[in-house]
């Protein structure tokens, strides 16, 4: 998936300040040993001239040279084993001098074969959770804190839904969810009043989705628009990634508490075009309101309503404002 920028940078800088830092301790090691131990620094030193021997040998070529290059290469062997008996005599391991990079595969270069190594893409989901978790309070959201007490667990409303009841179904289908997730999960459509726990659940998915290394984006719905319409007109270089992008081609683009933006011709014309678009590529999104259909035409138009409507799946979510519950009992 797409990152901005700025996570590709700081990944890089991680890899370098880890490659620098093994490079450094193994410098130390050796200068500390060979001051010690100069049969060491002299093995050292034979060991490089075999390599640079042996290259040579095979620029050269010549009649002799598979000779030639095995005579080298046991040379080499012979001088590793006597650096082994050395270190193991002084009571260090066999590969003390050797840079100990954190991912042996690249050598914390973040490449293999000209590809990103995995240590690269998993820093760049590190980050992104932590960048998430700056922005969203995700610590504070799991699905084994989201409590059902305080839901009603008496008939309310004309059609007598029990909260309680209704709202296990829901935390146990998002659950499922998580725990299932994949490309071509469903698109999923949160509705229910202020403080009914959308949010919680929204990022106790994102938190789950990101532990199983999908690219996850959450963002509420006035932060992703302010972005994309700043984006859109501002003249000077803002120093952000493409946002369009990045909410476009995530694995899971949630955007949460949708209806709290101060929505102009623009905002509807962006979201459109994030929501038709991922649609179109099978891409799953996960959307909150607090507003019911009513409002979300009036707002937004008939296509967009068409699309929320058609191609989500809705959770309708019951009971009271849970944060007033909370202030008011503890």
């Amino acid at each position: 998936m797409a990152y901005p920028k700025e996570f590709y940078q700081k990944a890089q800088e991680i890899l370098d300040q880890r490659r620098a830092k093994a490079q450094n301790i193994a410098a130390q090691h050796r200068a500390e040993l060979y001051s010690a131990m100069p049969e060491l620094e002299k093995l050292e030193r034979d060991l490089s001239a075999t390599g640079l021997a042996a290259a040579q040998a095979a620029l050269a070529g010549g009649p002799q040279l598979d000779k030639v290059i095995e005579n080298l290469k046991n040379k080499n062997l012979a001088l590793q084993r006597r650096r082994e008996e050395l270190l193991q005599q002084a009571g260090f391991p066999k590969d003390f001098l050797q840079e100990r990079y954190t991912c042996p595969i690249c050598q914390d270069t973040g490449v293999v074969e000209q590809r990103p190594c995995q240590c690269f893409t998993e820093l760049l989901r590190k980050l992104a959770y932590e960048k998430l978790s700056d922005t969203s309070g995700i610590d504070g959201c799991r699905f084994d804190n989201f409590q059902l007490r305080y839901y009603p667990d008496t008939p309310t409303g004309r059609f007598n839904i029990i909260p309680r009841q209704a709202m296990a179904k829901v935390l146990s289908f998002c659950q499922n969810y998580a725990a299932h997730f994949s490309l071509a999960s469903e698109s999923l459509l949160l509705c229910g009043g202020t403080g009914l726990g959308k949010t919680h659940l929204s990022l106790s998915i994102a938190y789950e989705v990101t532990k199983q290394g999908f690219g996850v984006v959450y963002t509420p719905s006035h932060r992703l628009l302010d972005k994309l319409q700043t984006q859109q007109f501002s003249r000077r270089e803002t120093g952000d990634d493409d946002y369009q992008s990045v909410a476009m081609d995530c694995d899971l683009l949630i955007i949460d508490d949708l209806g709290a933006e101060f929505s102009t011709n623009f905002t509807v014309a962006a979201l459109y075009s994030l929501i038709n678009g991922r649609l179109n590529e099978g891409r799953p999104t996960i959307i909150s309101t607090n507003y019911d259909e009513t409002i979300l035409r009036e707002r937004y138009g008939d296509r967009i309503l068409s699309r929320l409507l058609c191609a989500y799946r809705p959770l309708q979510f019951y009971g009271e404002d849970i944060r007033m519950l909370k202030r008011l009992n503890g």
